[in-house]
């Protein structure tokens, strides 16, 4: 039993960790793009969403929130790309990758003057 939990664990770990890079590869591309062509840069953003989105569920399913797809997700939310901006949901979604320890996110926050209350990572499924 412990060898099947093992595995799946490694597994769930590898799928995790390519979606991740998936999405930040595809916001990289869309970034270098956006400006000679926002519409292919669009396509990657939405893409990255999607990867993003996938990755927080299945993460929140699996009781190890993903400090680092919430911190990406919650600035795609706050800069509009792929998404309808919403900062209400991105400083939801950074608070979480604050809470769980994410540097980057608590610099955007303190950028935002934002004071994050406890986060209940069950709340922020997308």
């Amino acid at each position: 039993m412990k060898k099947l939990f093992f595995i799946f664990f490694i597994i769930t770990a590898v799928f995790a960790q390519n979606l991740y890079f998936d999405a930040y590869k595809n916001i990289q591309k869309a970034k270098r793009i956006i400006k000679t062509d926002p519409q292919k840069a669009d396509r990657y953003f939405i893409e990255a969403y999607s990867y993003l989105k996938q990755l927080v569920n299945t993460s929140i399913d699996n009781n190890k929130p993903s400090a680092n797809a919430f911190n990406l997700l919650g600035n795609m939310y706050l800069k509009g790309w792929g998404v309808e901006k919403n900062e209400r949901k991105a400083i939801e979604l950074l608070c979480g990758a604050a809470q769980l320890g994410n540097k980057k996110a608590k610099r955007t926050l303190a950028k935002l003057n934002v004071k994050c209350d406890k986060i209940n990572f069950k709340e922020l499924k997308q």
